[in-house]
């Protein structure tokens, strides 16, 4: 073999790996993404679905945590408590947000896209697992919403199937705006997805779970509210890696990488301290 053609194929190998590693998805990056992203869903849901929500009509929040928002009902109008109880409304608006923003950052860096296409994603399926799983439930805010409301049964139907609606079209979104990470070839989707999704979803949850441990109003929120709302009310995304299996038309055979990211580690870590030090115990104390 000549010294030009082994140069050539020592050049390929070497171009090969390269390639590989800059496909390699980096998972403390992706779960670093994951706290921030949980972590501003918790803001938008509490604080400005429900906080701002309760401003609006002249009440007055005391404490708000990473779980709740406390706020005295007590000789309010009904219609009040109960857009007080609407705060996934705010979540769905964020969602229709992030993903206008995704539209006009597509120089942005592989993991600043997956934290939009990831905050985007939750914000839209988590208001569907709370209508699909908590309309008949004895607890939460739409048992708070539904509270002496007249055609309570017709009320639980409507709101469920609402919940599958914004699920289904949710679904179709996501799947799309996710086919620039996991490439052409259909068993490295499936991976991809997969060790992507799987990474968000147990990282976001056990944060947001954890937190709660810390919140000062009661231990049940730990479990009905936190737990619930997390490996609950974002399970939805664990079907996505189902639906992404097969490339489409306009998949690229190299797909975006969210790579290790120092500066998002960082910020993950900023985002665990809010969570434990900040919205854990609650504000104010």
């Amino acid at each position: 073999m000549s010294t030009s053609s082994h140069g050539k194929q020592n050049g390929i190998a070497a171009e090969k790996q390269h390639t590989a590693t800059a496909m390699r998805i980096d998972l403390l990056t992706v779960a670093a993404i994951a706290v921030v992203a949980y972590l501003l869903s918790v803001i938008i849901h509490e604080a400005l679905g429900h906080g701002l929500a309760s401003l609006l009509v002249g009440l007055h929040p005391t404490r708000v945590t990473s779980v709740d928002l406390e706020v005295d009902f007590t000789g309010v109008v009904a219609w009040k408590m109960r857009f007080v109880s609407a705060g996934c409304a705010a979540n769905v608006i964020a969602a229709l947000i992030v993903l206008s923003l995704q539209r006009v950052t597509l120089k942005a860096s592989a993991p600043t896209r997956y934290f939009l296409w990831l905050l985007a994603t939750v914000n839209l399926l988590s208001p569907a697992g709370y209508l699909i799983a908590l309309s008949f439930a004895g607890f939460g805010d739409w048992y708070d919403f539904l509270q002496g409301i007249a055609y309570h049964l017709y009320w639980q139907v409507g709101l469920t199937l609402l919940g599958v609606i914004i699920a289904l079209l949710g679904l179709y979104v996501v799947t799309r705006t996710l086919d620039p990470f996991l490439g052409t070839d259909k068993g490295q989707r499936l991976s991809r997805a997969r060790k992507m999704i799987l990474i968000s979803y147990l990282t976001g949850s056990i944060v947001n779970t954890l937190a709660a441990v810390l919140n000062p109003t009661s231990p049940l929120l730990i479990l009905t509210s936190a737990a619930a709302a997390s490996f609950g009310g974002t399970a939805l995304i664990l079907f996505i890696w189902r639906l992404v299996v097969n490339a489409r038309t306009h998949s690229t055979e190299v797909p975006l990488t969210p790579t290790r990211d120092w500066v998002w580690i960082g910020l993950g870590c900023a985002a665990l301290l809010v969570y434990f030090v900040v919205l854990g115990p609650g504000l104010p104390r």
